[in-house]
């Protein structure tokens, strides 16, 4: 008999819709606007490390988003102002305990906020989410380079490659002899570095290396230090954030160079969003956003230890 049952319990269920119900408080409480944009889209992202799922509609290709981030930056530049989305979002060659293809995103963009106040902020959503969840009184903040430097005693940027390569060997990796540097770095952060963040807190990770910007702004008095961070629980991530890349011809070399990257590893170029460019063009303002996991957040607060017993039907079962 083919199984029909959800990968989720009924319990399961009713924390998921309390938790909704708590994100969309905070939001209102200060006064961030809800906003749906389009799932389905004609472009999709350069990123090398993501990999899009497509769909054809009357034989034109579309993407399914990997987040909802390009359609809200062309909000913001048409003056909307502070906005927030929850939304499913799609990624291929993404399964596993805390992967599921489909999954959803809590996004949010705030103008004029600084790399402190979305980080603070970030950990005040999280901390509402998890409400009923014993967690340390602060969360720790720790820069990407100290935290690099507490485990290895040096930056991974002053390793030789082939040192990256024997590390990440050693960690799982079974192809690292082709990986970029900036994949190595990744991974060795990852499955190496995070696993000494604590299991009673959140840790939040601030001044990525310029090489992983990213969509973000590079620090305004260190080029080699990206204005993003990251929020952990353990070895968890549950968001990501920036300070927001308002230079149309810098994020348009940035998309090319990831379209460099690609070809390099043998992956198909991405057309870029020439959408995007021309918004952030006519004026981005300045602003600082965050994508956060949802179901990764309920999966802490349901103490449970995959993606699937968050998740109404998972892939097996959808």
């Amino acid at each position: 008999m083919v199984e029909w049952r959800p990968s989720i319990s009924a319990q399961g269920l009713q924390r998921r819709a309390r938790m909704l119900a708590r994100a969309r408080a905070f939001f209102a409480d200060r006064n961030v606007l809800e906003v749906e944009t389009p799932l389905l889209t004609s472009r999709t992202v350069t990123d090398p490390n993501i990999q899009s799922l497509a769909a054809f509609v009357d034989g034109e290709a579309r993407y399914l988003q990997t987040s909802p981030e390009y359609a809200m930056k062309r909000l913001l530049a048409a003056g909307v102002g502070d906005i927030y989305q929850i939304c499913k979002s799609f990624r291929a060659q993404e399964k596993g305990a805390v992967h599921n293809p489909e999954f959803t995103l809590i996004e949010w963009y705030r103008r004029d906020f600084s790399l402190q106040q979305i980080m603070r902020e970030t950990v005040a959503l999280i901390e509402e989410l998890l409400f009923d969840l014993t967690l340390s009184k602060n969360a720790t903040y720790v820069p990407y380079a100290d935290a690099v430097r507490q485990k290895f005693g040096t930056a991974m940027t002053e390793m030789p490659l082939p040192q990256l390569r024997a590390i990440a060997a050693e960690n799982g990796s079974v192809d690292s002899h082709a990986w970029t540097p900036e994949q190595l770095y990744d991974f060795i952060f990852s499955s190496v570095v995070a696993p000494t963040f604590s299991n009673g807190g959140l840790t939040v990770v601030f001044n990525y290396p310029a090489s992983q910007a990213a969509l973000a702004k590079l620090n305004d008095d260190d080029k080699n230090v990206a204005q993003r961070f990251e929020v952990f629980y353990g070895t968890l991530e549950l968001a990501n954030g920036f300070v927001e890349l308002t230079d149309a011809e810098e994020q348009l070399m940035r998309f090319e160079q990831d379209n460099q990257q690609r070809l390099q590893q043998g992956l198909a170029e991405v057309e870029i969003d020439r959408r995007l460019i021309s918004a952030i063009k006519h004026g981005l303002p300045d602003c600082a956003g965050v994508a956060g996991g949802f179901d990764r957040v309920a999966m802490l607060a349901s103490r449970v230890d995959t993606i699937s017993e968050v998740i109404s039907f998972d892939w097996e079962s959808a």
